[in-house]
């Protein structure tokens, strides 16, 4: 056993408090446009694209299922956020791009996020949340991206 029982109660409570504190700040502003946290990254995803991007490029960037995806999606185009083009090579393949709608959406909620964001940096400091962001970083990299492998 590597962790004292402590570690994993503290744990335990911080996973329980600080992640449902920062999913609700970030989900709550995001909730008013009818999507989730997930939809509305996936969203971003295609906005900041320099490229056209594909269903299956944002399932594997998000290491899900193409149908975890595909459900997400129909949300966005349910509510005029993205719009698909057929690549005419092979039509089974349909780029995803933002609607004006989905823009402006997108816009307004990073303006809104970046806001709490801006809070957290005033009340922990720059350097403080450059750590926490290296920790996900490599928990990330070294948890998660490894589990997907397997």
């Amino acid at each position: 056993m590597n962790g004292s029982p402590k570690m994993l109660d503290d744990f335990l409570k911080y996973y329980a408090t600080v992640l449902r504190y920062m999913d609700d700040f970030i989900s709550e502003p995001i909730s008013r446009y009818h999507m989730t946290f997930d939809a509305f990254l996936i969203m971003h995803e295609i906005g900041t694209s320099t490229k056209p991007i594909l269903l299956m490029d944002i399932a594997d960037s998000h290491h899900v299922s193409r149908s975890a995806i595909s459900r997400q999606i129909s949300t966005l185009l349910k509510y005029d956020y993205v719009y698909q083009v057929a690549n005419p090579a092979d039509r089974r393949q349909k780029s995803l791009l933002l609607t004006e709608k989905g823009q402006a959406t997108d816009k307004q909620l990073i303006q809104d996020i970046q806001l709490v964001f801006d809070q957290w940096i005033d009340q922990l400091g720059r350097d403080r949340i450059k750590t926490m962001l290296t920790f996900f970083d490599d928990f990330t990299h070294q948890v998660i991206a490894s589990k997907s492998k397997d």
